[in-house]
């Protein structure tokens, strides 16, 4: 079974993530993002991405926050989605040792 990962040029990124350029760039600079390709004009994005560079532009605009720190929050926010999980993992696999 194969899986087909879509990928998009940088402008094509920009127009359905809703981002000016400029924020794009900046979201690459910092590591949020990682493109494909050595040059902007030959960047690809897969789409998957654009969830995470949406996410950056609301940290960034919405707590008025340097990118290093947005960097830093998706970071975070993505380690204490992963803590989560596996902490209902483990709540589901101890619930079947419990007696009530």
């Amino acid at each position: 079974m194969s899986s087909l990962i879509m990928q998009l040029t940088l402008h094509e990124f920009c127009q359905s993530a809703g981002l000016p350029q400029t924020v794009l760039l900046a979201i690459v600079e910092h590591g949020i993002v990682e493109p494909s390709g050595p040059t902007p004009e030959q960047w690809l994005f897969d789409a998957s991405t654009l969830a995470i560079a949406k996410r950056a532009f609301r940290l960034q605009t919405d707590l008025q926050i340097e990118w290093t720190g947005v960097a830093l929050a998706l970071q975070l926010l993505d380690e204490l989605e992963h803590l989560r999980a596996e902490n209902s993992h483990l709540r589901r696999r101890l619930s079947r040792f419990e007696h009530t």
